[in-house]
């Protein structure tokens, strides 16, 4: 590829140099695409007037100021799995300018950036580099680069990870060795080498580690820990001034969260204790913790006094003789329904029963017979009579 954007490359600025119109352009960058080997270059005179050459058409097309932006015109392209032939360092110099401004909340194309990114690292496109080539002050902006650069290494949980070639098979994919230790990544033994997604590379390795390495009860051991310790301490003035601080709701709430701080980029931070990054978690987000637990236990409806998984609220609990029974409402497609269950089971938030009795959106019916059963009676006349309703 290098020989063919060399090529192109020399054709271009030979054509730019004999032209008078565009004398005043160089070339800005060259995208590639990898399957056709057509080339597409964009050349300006570095302030208002750009054009675009295709290899395959005769000619150039003008590409307004106005509507020329890095998001759509490389980003974009890169997502559109073209590769980078070449960028001249003063375009790089603007990249990580428009990078520093917009991303990420004003760019939509994120997985080109990190494509470029990952060109970057593997370039070695360094804010030092372009500081030097440029003779301007670069903003530095690798800190939103996701992947690892080729050849470079990262450590999690004891393991010493090492990115390699792209795989040869599926160009959106990177090889990476995996070694038990920094002993054996000194003396180049991996314990395996598999390909892994190029976008995300960093966290496509914590994920592939958590699965495959790392032991199960490690993992069950943490998410107790912390369940313990958001409940005695982190969170306990909240779960302690709840009208509702019962120790299976707030073992279930804190065990929730618990489950949400083991999925954030603090649990894979290993520079600090867990403590320190659990602790650090939660006060970044007491206020979003004290929505939710008002969700979870239903303060925002007094109707409801807990909510469940998969669009479940308990609306009340109660016992026929010793059988437990709960009265639930449950929602999906957008419509509702409720259920008398008998026998419930709360585990993880979700609630099984052995058997219901379904109400449709007859509320009122349903906590009628709700009454009656927590009073010892039957509700086989109920049905019976919504039988004798339909025979008529």
């Amino acid at each position: 590829m290098e020989e063919k954007v060399n090529k192109v490359k020399n054709e271009i600025e030979s054509f730019l140099k004999d032209n008078v119109e565009h004398q005043d352009k160089h070339i800005d960058y060259i995208m590639i695409d990898p399957n056709t080997k057509e080339t597409f270059t964009f050349a300006s005179d570095g302030l208002e007037k750009m054009i675009m050459l295709k290899e395959k058409e005769n000619g150039y097309s003008d590409i307004p100021e106005w509507d020329f932006n890095f998001d759509d015109y490389i980003f974009y392209q890169l997502e559109q799995d073209l590769k980078i032939g070449f960028i001249s360092d003063e375009t790089h110099y603007n990249i990580w300018n428009s990078l520093k401004e917009l991303y990420p909340e004003d760019i939509n194309n994120k997985d080109g950036v990190q494509k470029y990114l990952q060109f970057c690292a593997d370039n070695g496109i360094t804010k030092e580099y372009l500081d030097s080539a440029n003779k301007l002050d670069t903003p530095d902006i690798m800190q939103h680069f996701e992947g690892l650069a080729l050849f470079e290494t990262m450590e999690y949980k004891g393991y010493v990870i090492e990115a390699d070639d792209t795989n040869l098979d599926n160009s959106k994919e990177n090889l990476v060795n995996i070694y038990e230790n920094k002993e054996d990544y000194e003396k180049k033994e991996p314990i395996e080498t598999v390909s892994l997604n190029t976008i995300g590379l960093k966290q496509n390795v914590r994920d592939y580690i958590d699965e495959f390495y790392v032991d199960k009860t490690v993992i069950d051991k943490d998410k107790a820990y912390f369940t313990f310790v958001l409940g005695y301490d982190l969170l306990n003035d909240m779960l302690s001034k709840s009208s509702m601080p019962e120790n299976d709701i707030s073992y279930d709430f804190c065990s929730r969260i618990a489950d949400k701080f083991m999925n954030s980029q603090e649990y894979k931070n290993l520079n600090h204790s867990a403590y320190e990054m659990l602790e650090q978690w939660v006060n970044d987000r007491k206020d979003l913790i004290q929505q939710e637990y008002s969700d979870f236990i239903g303060l925002e409806n007094p109707n409801k006094t807990r909510m469940l998984d998969n669009g479940i609220f308990v609306l009340d609990l109660g016992y026929r003789n010793n059988q437990p029974v709960a009265l639930v409402e449950r929602h999906f497609d957008n419509t509702k329904e409720y259920i008398i269950a008998f026998n419930y089971k709360i585990t993880d938030n979700k609630i099984d029963w052995a058997y219901g009795n379904y109400y449709g959106t007859d509320i009122s019916k349903a906590k009628n017979d709700f009454d009656k059963v927590l009073k010892g009676g039957n509700l086989a006349d109920t049905f019976e009579n919504k039988k004798h309703d339909k025979e008529r």
